[in-house]
């Protein structure tokens, strides 16, 4: 029986249920292509002594139908975790990135502020990030790697973000950045709610993965490989990121076609103080209304009986000083306000009610209700919030 990583796949009796790498869904289709006999690692090569045991491997395509991500669902190589790369090598590359870094620096005002590289390998594009005036540290999982990026003099931590509780030292970050890692991730929403954990509020970052769409627009089959368990296209990359707590800046094909490089903010959260305040502040104009209006004698009234109105009359703790509901809907009528259990009685009873002030509620008919008031009750004070 077929058992994948990180619940990717799940064993159910005699079917084994495959499950979307990004959005959970089941994914019940085919796999829309298949690779028999491919390299099973592509960055790890075998010495003398092992050819005898190194053998290929097949491969199998999914398309998830609800999100679209095309992914291999099969256990993942035994060294996803480490980023091993090669990018020291060309002098090509690391001019681009010098440039790209500086700009991402620039246009996101991180300035001598704390940036991580989630998946640093051994502190290649720390060096080149480093040159922009920020604080960067790194993350990797490979041992070795790490000693190689601290001979360097990079600071460095030995980790994996396993799920979204993993805990970076000395976190949270203003920013961070990943490149060509993503792709490897088995779990890869669990990974990314790690990173937004680590981030402080507004945090921002740079994505990187390979140009999925390319490959699939191409037919780039040699581009396919049991690494690389997830090929994004912008919409499926923007999808994963926006669900998963992030904002897309941007997101932009570059290095002659071959990387989709995302930028994203970590989405902030809604002020509740907000709710606070407006409540507050109403309360304060309703107990306005009733310190000028509640003589001996005086009785009071809310006009209006929608939503807005009862919510309002629930939260007000001075509702004994009014003396009935008035809405101009006959359903309403005869009845009791929820939980504040005011009478509610028709316009027409205002007079013989001897209803001296009115507080409107009425939403954006709180204008039109005041006129009424006027026109027919001239003698009665009227008033909205």
């Amino acid at each position: 029986m077929e058992m994948c990583i990180n619940r990717t796949c799940v064993d159910s009796g005699d079917l084994t249920i495959k499950k979307c790498r990004c959005c959970n869904s089941i994914i019940s289709n085919k796999p829309f292509y298949s690779m028999k006999n491919i390299p099973s690692i592509v960055q790890n090569f075998p010495q003398k002594d092992e050819i005898l045991t190194d053998k290929g491997i097949d491969i199998e395509l999914y398309q998830c139908d609800r999100c679209g991500l095309v992914q291999i669902l099969q256990e993942p190589v035994y060294y996803y975790k480490d980023v091993i790369r090669a990018v020291a090598v060309s002098e090509d590359m690391r001019e681009f990135r010098r440039d790209y870094f500086a700009e991402f620096v620039d246009s996101n005002n991180l300035y001598k502020k704390r940036i991580i590289e989630v998946g640093a390998g051994a502190g290649e594009y720390m060096q080149m990030m480093l040159e922009n005036d920020v604080s960067v540290v790194g993350l990797e999982h490979l041992k070795e790697s790490c000693k190689k990026a601290e001979g360097y003099g990079l600071r460095i931590y030995e980790g994996f973000i396993e799920d979204e509780n993993y805990v970076i030292p000395n976190a949270p970050y203003d920013g961070f950045y990943i490149m060509n890692f993503l792709e490897h991730i088995p779990n890869i929403s669990s990974f990314l709610k790690g990173i937004y954990n680590n981030l402080e509020d507004q945090g921002v970052g740079l994505i990187e993965v390979p140009n999925g769409d390319m490959i699939l627009r191409n037919g780039l089959f040699s581009e396919l490989m049991l690494d690389h368990l997830s090929y994004f296209t912008c919409n499926t990359l923007r999808n994963l990121l926006e669900n998963n707590g992030f904002e897309v800046m941007s997101c932009e094909v570059i290095w002659h076609d071959y990387i989709i490089s995302a930028i994203v903010k970590k989405r902030g959260r809604v002020d509740a103080s907000l709710f606070s305040n407006k409540m507050n502040e109403l309360m304060d104009r309703m107990d306005s209304f009733v310190v000028k209006n509640n003589m001996d004698g005086c009785k009071l009234a809310i006009w209006g009986a929608g939503h807005q109105a009862l919510l309002l009359m629930t939260q007000y703790k001075y509702m004994n000083c009014f003396s009935y509901v008035i809405d101009s809907a006959p359903y309403k009528q005869n009845k009791y306000t929820p939980v504040s259990h005011k009478l509610i009685i028709s316009p027409d009873e205002i007079s013989d009610k001897g209803i001296s002030a009115i507080l409107v509620i009425g939403g954006s008919y709180s204008d039109e209700i005041c006129r009424i008031v006027n026109e027919k009750y001239p003698d009665v004070y009227v008033e909205k919030i």
